[in-house]
């Protein structure tokens, strides 16, 4: 999955953009559910994908650097 792809997904699901009237939640978390599983993606964002915590995800691919909290 295309790194802005995924950041345009996060961005949906916490509120910080609308979702196109092309797509449905449904489609969105279909698509963050196969990032989870995703052996491209790095370990720390597959672990909050796999956790649902969206918006660490986000935060993480906004800035890397930032600490894991738990």
């Amino acid at each position: 999955m295309m790194m802005e792809q995924l950041k345009s997904d996060l961005e949906c699901i916490t509120g910080k953009r609308t979702i196109e009237a092309t797509e449905t939640l449904s489609q969105i978390l279909v698509r963050l559910d196969g990032a989870a599983k995703s052996t491209d993606a790095p370990e720390r964002l597959q672990h909050y994908l796999s956790k649902r915590s969206y918006i660490k995800a986000l935060a993480w691919i906004e800035d890397p650097s930032t600490p894991h909290h738990a």
